[in-house]
């Protein structure tokens, strides 16, 4: 069944976005638009539509996925967010990820691998793992990559953090009273560090205000 062209709205100077049926359906090229002859108030022919929809965009939004990914790491979710924001309709977008996917060029699992490596030696594991829940990495790929971790180096980095976390809060300075204390470890706390870390990593001086 052929579409009606309902609506072109100039996206910018070189393209326009495409309303079929009164419903959003893709952005072409200004060309596109002339050589698949599309009017506003008439039919979109079928052969064309099928064209745009199996050949053009499909191949268009593999591109697009390519030319991100060449220059930095990408989520599943994260990429999919950026060709949202490039407004490909979603079933485009799905043939794009499954394309790059099929030659591993995102990879949750590594990338999650390799953000740990990365962000061990200066983040709670915590915060670690709310970062790549927000880009999308399910928490079982996420407890498995930190599982990999050496147990006991981890924790090393971990009380070191804490300890020079705690210092450069207080200005390299013993607090001076409960409340300075409470600040300390208030903040400790939020930077994701269990209260079984923070007592390990710091002095009884620093916490008996705290817990006399």
């Amino acid at each position: 069944m052929e579409r009606v062209v309902t609506g072109l709205v100039e996206l910018d100077k070189k393209r326009y976005q495409v309303y079929l049926d009164e419903e959003f359906a893709f952005v072409l090229y200004k060309g596109e638009v002339r050589k698949y002859k599309i009017v506003v108030g008439k039919p979109l022919a079928q052969a064309a539509y099928q064209e745009l929809v199996q050949e053009v965009l499909p191949k268009r939004a593999k591109l697009r996925a390519m030319n991100l990914l060449t220059k930095r790491p990408y989520t599943e979710k994260k990429l999919r967010q950026k060709l949202v924001e490039g407004k490909y309709p979603e079933d485009i977008i799905d043939i794009a990820l499954a394309y790059v996917k099929s030659y591993g060029y995102i990879d949750d699992e590594a990338y999650a691998r390799d953000y740990i490596s990365y962000h061990m030696a200066s983040e709670s594991p915590l915060r670690i793992r709310q970062k790549l829940m927000e880009k999308g990495i399910d928490g079982d790929t996420i407890n498995a990559c930190l599982e990999e971790q050496d147990a006991e180096a981890m924790q090393k980095l971990q009380l070191r953090q804490i300890q020079q976390l705690a210092q450069k809060k207080n200005h390299g300075q013993k607090p001076s009273d409960q409340r300075e204390s409470a600040k300390v470890i208030q903040y400790l706390l939020r930077k994701g560090y269990p209260m079984s870390m923070i007592k390990a990593a710091l002095s009884d001086e620093l916490l008996e205000d705290l817990y006399k």
